[in-house]
């Protein structure tokens, strides 16, 4: 039997926001090594609101999936509804997961990673 961590799971869903096939650009990036400190410094439904007016979707379905949430609308709907203890879970999860996606933005942008399609066979 097999366990992994809340951490190993974030890791992985993280890891697939950055596959050959989604593409991902120079702009995501710099959107996801910031976001986590605005998270940080602002809260979950400021920060969510910011991203939502800047129409950062792809980075807010990525963040929701990330978070095992179905839609990143319901992720602005719960950071504005739930009480004050279950809002600052949801704040914790999200600055971890969104830290999780910074790191992949990083280390693809360190390593001189291109996201091209692999040519069909």
């Amino acid at each position: 039997m097999i366990r992994t961590t809340k951490q190993q799971e974030r890791a992985q869903k993280a890891y697939g926001c950055f596959s050959p096939e989604k593409n991902v650009g120079e702009d995501y990036r710099q959107f996801a090594k910031k976001f986590p400190a605005l998270l940080h410094s602002c809260g979950l439904a400021q920060a969510v609101a910011f991203a939502q007016a800047k129409d950062k979707k792809a980075y807010l379905d990525d963040l929701a999936t990330v978070m095992r949430i179905d839609d990143n609308n319901v992720l602005g709907n719960i950071s504005r509804t739930v009480d004050l203890v279950e809002y600052q879970q949801i704040t914790r999860e999200a600055i971890e997961c969104a830290t999780w996606i910074k790191r992949y933005a990083e280390a693809t942008e360190e390593l001189g990673v291109k996201q091209e399609v692999p040519p069909e066979k």
